[in-house]
């Protein structure tokens, strides 16, 4: 009897996410069987069909890695390195004709970041068939999905290689977000470099660390 593949198992061996199984299911390009229970999975037989046509066309893939961090601070802590080195460690960069690394300093929050704009328009002229990242929140805080979508339609393959938190603790993380969105618009209405725009920055920063901080602090006490 054939090996039947979960779709979560499927998605690891692909090298794809389980929502990208499902969209390939939906449009026809996979085709999978149902368990008495309704439950999908994957024949052997479907994954070997799509790792052949993947092989056929090995010489005409490209890959973009890409890492992104919130400050120049984690960068010059090597967080944003150490990205780049799992993704060269847990992908095959010998399947690749050319492997390209796109880099950006800055919150997850900003949509028009270097780096990514510049991905998209690759992805748009057709000038690559992949993108791996370590963690889904490199490439945005919110509306992942929507990029995910956009992507696909490009035909470009999203990787994500690691589904754990990145290294910097989520509290720090969101408190550099929350301060680049309250600079963003302060900036709008002081001016960039106005003293008034970098005392509101730095009042913020305040505030948000000593929240931040809040659950350690009830942690000490809880013990005492």
């Amino acid at each position: 009897m054939e090996k039947l593949f979960r779709m979560n198992e499927a998605a690891k061996i692909l090298g794809v996410t389980v929502k990208t199984l499902q969209r390939w299911d939906h449009s026809g390009k996979v085709t999978f069987v149902r368990t008495p229970k309704g439950q999908r999975r994957l024949p052997e037989s479907e994954i070997n069909r799509l790792i052949g046509n993947d092989a056929d066309k090995e010489s005409e893939k490209n890959l973009v890695i890409y890492a992104r961090v919130s400050s120049h601070e984690q960068k010059t802590k090597g967080d944003l390195q150490r990205q780049i080195d799992f993704i060269k460690r847990n992908i095959d960069l010998n399947s690749y004709r050319q492997v390209t690394v796109i880099e950006d300093v800055g919150s997850g929050l900003n949509d028009k970041r270097k780096g990514l704009v510049k991905i998209m328009k690759l992805a748009e002229a057709g000038l690559i068939t992949d993108l791996a990242i370590r963690y889904r929140d490199r490439l945005t805080r919110f509306g992942f999905d929507y990029l995910e979508t956009y992507f696909e339609s490009y035909q470009v393959t999203l990787h994500i290689l690691d589904d754990q938190t990145d290294e910097k603790p989520p509290q720090e993380e969101l408190v550099d977000d929350l301060i680049a969105i309250i600079t963003s618009f302060s900036g709008k209405l002081y001016g960039i470099r106005s003293h008034k725009n970098k005392m509101v920055e730095e009042k913020v920063k305040e505030v948000l660390e000593d929240v931040a901080n809040l659950p350690n602090e009830t942690a000490d006490h809880s013990t005492t």
